[in-house]
Parts: C-alpha cells; sequence; structure tokens
C-alpha cells in the first residue's frame, strides 16, 4: 500500500489494515535509489508475507539493508530475526531494546505476560540475534533521505520515533508513542512512564509534522501536527490524552 512517494505500507495487523498477520504493528518501507528500511517488524508469524508485500511495491527484498524498531513489544519486534534472516537486513534498535532483543527475553520484551493473558498465540516468540544500536540524534540514510533517530520513552522503555524530510514535508514515523487523533497507548507494563510519555508527545509535537505514520490505526496523510497538538493540549489540562482503544 502505497502512502507517499518512496513510503509503502507492507505489513499491518487487526489494529490496521489487515495486510499480514492480526497481531503485526505497522511495518513501513521507505525506499530511495537501491537502499531501503523497514521501520518495524511485525511479530514474526507473516514475515514472508510482508516480504512479499516488500516485492509487489517494486523493491527487491535484498534492497533492504536495514530494519528499524521502535521498540522492543512483540507486536513491533518479535518479527525482526525472521525478517533479517529473509531480506538479508540489518536489525538496528535503541540500547535498550537492542540488549533485550540479543537475549531474546520474553519477560523484558512483556511477551511472557502478554502471551499468558491470551493476547499473542503460542507460535509468537522472540528469538535472539544480532542487533546494531542506535541513538538519540543518529541519522539513517536510505538513499538521499535521511530518518534522524528521536529518544521518546513513556510508553516502552528505550521507544525511538523516525523523522524524515520527504518532498517538503515533515513525516514522522511515531511507533506507539502516538496515533491519530492525538491518542496514546499506555499498558501499565514496568516500563511505562507517564512523565517520559509527556515529555516525548511534546518533543514530536515541536517538530510540526505534516505527515503521522504511527504503529497502528490511521495514517494522517497532512495537518499531523493537528493531531499531536489534540495530545498536548490534554496534557496542558493535567490530563492523558485519549487511549487508543476504547
Amino acid at each position: 500500500m502505497r502512502l507517499l512517494p518512496g513510503v509503502h505500507l507492507v505489513g499491518s495487523g487487526w489494529l490496521g489494515f489487515g495486510l499480514s498477520d492480526r497481531d503485526d504493528s505497522h511495518v513501513f518501507l521507505v525506499h530511495d535509489g537501491d537502499d531501503a528500511v523497514l521501520v518495524d517488524a511485525g511479530c514474526g508469524l507473516a514475515s514472508e508475507r510482508i516480504a512479499q508485500h516488500i516485492d509487489d511495491a517494486g523493491v527487491p527484498g535484498g534492497t533492504v539493508s536495514r530494519i528499524l524498531l521502535t521498540h522492543a513489544h512483540p507486536d513491533h519486534a518479535a518479527g525482526a530475526s525472521s525478517l533479517a534472516e529473509l531480506l538479508g537486513a540489518q536489525v538496528l534498535a535503541a540500547p535498550v531494546t537492542a540488549d533485550i532483543l540479543r537475549r531474546g527475553d520474553e519477560d523484558a520484551a512483556g511477551l511472557t505476560v502478554a502471551r499468558a493473558a491470551g493476547l499473542y498465540p503460542p507460535p509468537v516468540r522472540l528469538q535472539a540475534g544480532e542487533v546494531h544500536e542506535i541513538d538519540d540524534g543518529d541519522i539513517v540514510r536510505v538513499g538521499g533521505i535521511e530518518l534522524r533517530i528521536i529518544a521518546t520513552p513513556g510508553h516502552a522503555a528505550g521507544h525511538l520515533c523516525f523523522a524524515a524530510q520527504l518532498g517538503g514535508r515533515t513525516v514522522l514515523f511515531s511507533g506507539d508513542l502516538v496515533f491519530s487523533r492525538g491518542r496514546v497507548a499506555v499498558l501499565g507494563t514496568p516500563d511505562t512512564d507517564l512523565r517520559q510519555l509527556a515529555t516525548s508527545l511534546r518533543r514530536v509535537a515541536a517538530l510540526r509534522p505534516d505527515v503521522l505514520l504511527p504503529g497502528h490505526g490511521t495514517p494522517v496523510l497532512d495537518d499531523a501536527f493537528a493531531h499531536l497538538d489534540a495530545a498536548v493540549a490534554a496534557l496542558d489540562r493535567q490530563q492523558l490524552p485519549p487511549p487508543l482503544l476504547p
């Protein structure tokens, strides 16, 4: 699904467009010239389908050099190892996330508790693998596109957003930090931090993005800053923004 020049949605679950496994986050393909990256990796049960969607977008799988992870939660990261193997790509993540994935630590990723609660089926596993570290202020270049790394903890420890200039517009890949209409996902897990969440929301709102590409739900293809302003307005009232799910 083409969203913008150089950006396709190649994976999405039941909180989105049903392109891959129901437990997948959105998986975005960013490409320019003979280089491409993915933002997030899904849960690992539909990695071959995601690879096929990459080919369908006209981007050969071998073109994907890196997989950038927003955070370690299984709907975003459990598919990293299988996708990296399929595509011959490196996995990049914040130091906290990289440590979790190198150890395959399902407890730290929140998978053990979530699977026991029936939120993920038994086949979803966090496979240990090689992960390279990226951190706040780093730049990942994809052809002529620069993706700027922004540390945005709160929803999860080590959460990252990615910002780029595409066609003169600011595009924000927001993971699970913020969604359309300024909504948020507060899970109450040990690494949830509401103070950090508020700081991170204000930080990305200051970017005044034109496009918001979140980890779930509806992408916002214009005037995305208004959606972030709605989240900040709630914070200014000393309230949490509305939840992603009722």
